[in-house]
């Protein structure tokens, strides 16, 4: 039903222009109930016909890159959010949020750039700002700089407490947690197979590839010394051997890849979460 109403709405809007309004209260009035592609479309329609004045163009630059950031088109939303000038009263908006789009695309200088050039020495967005810069450091594994960052916002502030906590906490982690080696488990599952999967926390298929490869060495090697070692068995049996050592190693390689990569992906998304959440809290 409600795309039914959209494909009408944007019939309309194309058909009827003089029928619809679309100035700023308009355009703002359609952010709000979500229909985000139908703002952009009037903003970009309006834009072409030359009907917003110097004095709007502020405010139009807000929505279209709040639009955008909604729909996630993160490096419009930062083209338009930087273009809001400072006398706007969406600036400090506009910036943090410009910031935060170039962080979560991991283009970090640039958004450390952003926050830097914000220009506040004081007030409630001083925290909020090295809240964010902290976020950089971590993301960059610059763990002593992201707590000396996070050491300047207080504790006790309402909206960002609690998420300096969840942070300082994973620094601190950091401090303690150490990477697997997918080198290491190779040479483990090469010298005694079975142990690089144990290494990477696999234990059972671990043990099951131990008792696997010793299982067919063993027949192997029992048919070597009864048939010869041109003997089919012996050839199927050491082909057999062969293949499952060798893919034993492989897997303790990945399974360690995977598990190192899992972590730090999980650390990597609950990083931005965390600095995600003051911003939407702190502008509400």
């Amino acid at each position: 039903m409600k795309h039914i109403l959209l494909i009408v709405f944007v019939f309309t809007i194309k058909t009827v222009p003089a029928q619809v309004g679309s100035g700023i209260p308009f355009i703002s009035h359609l952010i709000n109930k979500g229909y985000y592609k139908e703002a952009v479309f009037l903003i970009d329609r309006d834009r072409y016909k030359c009907k917003y004045g110097e004095q709007q163009q502020d405010s139009i630059n807000y929505f279209y890159g709040w639009a955008h950031y909604s729909l996630k088109n993160l490096g419009q939303s930062t083209l338009a959010l930087l273009k809001v000038g400072e006398d706007s009263p969406f600036y400090l908006k506009s910036r943090f949020f410009a910031g935060y789009n170039q962080i979560f695309i991991g283009d970090y200088q640039e958004a450390r750039n952003i926050f830097e050039r914000i220009g506040i020495e004081e007030g409630p967005g001083v925290p909020l700002l090295n809240f964010e810069l902290g976020g950089i450091e971590m993301l960059q594994g610059n763990w002593t700089e992201a707590k000396r960052q996070l050491k300047m916002v207080c504790v006790d502030n309402a909206t960002l407490g609690r998420h300096v906590t969840v942070l300082e906490g994973i620094c601190k982690e950091q401090e303690t947690h150490r990477s697997k080696s997918p080198v290491l488990a190779g040479i483990m599952s090469g010298v005694i197979p079975g142990t690089g999967k144990i290494y990477a926390g696999k234990t059972g298929a671990g043990i099951a590839s131990m008792l696997g490869t010793f299982g067919i060495g063993l027949i192997t090697w029992e048919n070597y010394h009864k048939l010869g070692i041109a003997n089919a068995k012996t050839i199927i049996f050491g082909s057999i051997f062969i293949v499952n050592y060798v893919s034993n190693i492989y897997g303790s390689v990945v399974s360690v890849k995977i598990i190192e990569n899992g972590y730090k992906n999980a650390v990597h998304k609950q990083i931005l979460f965390q600095l995600h959440i003051p911003l939407r809290n702190f502008f509400e």
